[in-house]
């Protein structure tokens, strides 16, 4: 990254950004949490978790639209501002349609702020090692968050949930000069091709390939907290195991930046999956503690390792960057249909069944990257 920024404002934007996505680093607990206190069907879980995604994801739609005709930090300032209302009036909502729509409100505008403010790091000379620093922030954040969570939501409840949530945005809000400061080199965008680069078979598949491994990880991401709780682990356990797959998740990105294209795509991308998938085998032994805590950990170590390599694909496809940003479109998409299928196909069926799901979704994206593992 360039000499001339100041590693503090890397750090304080990558929070900010962080801050659009706040439900979910968060989401299996908080989801748990909504579900028992609310005493809400056990498939409001996939569907909570999914609107709130594609909320994300339309913010992120319209961040892109308006991207080079407004100052990225007024979109980021006006997402904020409507994270704080939203996540507040979510602490009211006691029903699940009026929580639905909050959900997903507080989705679009948590999308626009996470869209906006990763977008600041593209005037960089060096944007890679910003992008790094994000997911060092976005992972430890959710560490914190769940770890902690378990001893909230006992004293304070959901709206404890909420209110930290409020809170971090409130924080972002008072900090957020620095997308200012990071954005003075950001050039208007230009979706003029974008046609003629959806119409290019490389570019549909490493797309769905995205989508494939995004709804993966999202389905079972969302599922986790309910699956040891059925498993009959305590929230505590359930909360360090969570935190520990997001701590993974940070090694699994720095491992990456380690590495970086020393050993090709074949094999990191091919053994990523893998790993990801073995993770899903092993919540099948959720009820012996140290496997969920593997299972959890080889989840989040494998999602960190597998995302930076789809999105190096996806940057050399269009060196604009046009398909990295339909990437964040897809990534929302693909965490949004993975939950909302698995409550669809749940029935009466155990939690722990959603990981066929993801180990389905984890197949068809090897397969869609076939053309790109050729050394």
């Amino acid at each position: 990254m360039e000499e001339k920024t100041p590693l503090l404002q890397i750090i304080i934007n990558s929070f900010v950004s962080t801050t659009g996505m706040g439900m979910l680093t968060i989401l299996p607990m908080m989801l748990g949490g909504i579900v028992d206190e609310l005493l809400f069907d056990r498939t409001m879980i996939g569907w909570i978790a999914s609107i709130n995604i594609v909320g994300i994801g339309l913010g992120g739609f319209i961040s892109s639209v308006y991207i080079g005709r407004r100052p990225l930090v007024q979109i980021v300032r006006i997402g904020l501002i409507g994270l704080i209302i939203f996540e507040l009036l979510s602490t009211f909502a006691t029903t699940p349609t009026p929580l639905l729509l909050l959900r997903f409100l507080s989705g679009i505008f948590g999308g626009l702020v996470y869209a906006s403010a990763l977008g600041a790091f593209s005037g960089l000379k060096d944007p890679i090692k910003a992008f790094g620093i994000y997911v060092v922030v976005y992972c430890s954040w959710s560490g914190i968050g769940l770890i902690s969570l378990p001893y909230i939501l006992a004293n304070w409840g959901i709206k404890g949930g909420y209110i930290l949530l409020s809170a971090m945005a409130l924080v972002s809000l008072l900090l957020s000069s620095v997308v200012e400061k990071l954005s003075k080199n950001i050039k208007e965008k230009s979706f003029d091709s974008l046609f003629a680069l959806l119409s290019r078979r490389l570019v549909i598949l490493a797309l769905l390939a995205y989508f494939s491994i995004q709804m993966a990880g999202g389905t079972i991401w969302a599922y986790a907290e309910r699956i040891g709780k059925e498993a009959g682990l305590s929230q505590e356990v359930i909360g360090l195991a969570l935190g520990g797959s997001s701590a993974i998740s940070l090694l699994g990105g720095l491992l990456v930046f380690y590495i970086g294209n020393s050993r090709g795509i074949k094999w990191p991308l091919t053994l990523g999956i893998i790993a990801m998938g073995l993770s899903g085998l092993l919540f099948y032994w959720s009820n012996v503690p140290l496997i969920f805590f593997l299972a959890n950990g080889l989840l989040g170590g494998a999602w960190g390792f597998l995302i930076p390599f789809n999105q190096q694909i996806q940057a050399k496809l269009d060196v604009q960057g046009k398909v990295v940003s339909l990437g964040t479109i897809v990534n929302m998409g693909g965490r949004s249909f993975g939950p909302a299928l698995a409550a669809l196909l749940l029935g009466s069926a155990a939690f722990i069944n959603v990981t066929w799901l993801a180990i389905i979704a984890l197949t068809l994206s090897l397969l869609f990257l076939l053309p790109f593992l050729k050394d």
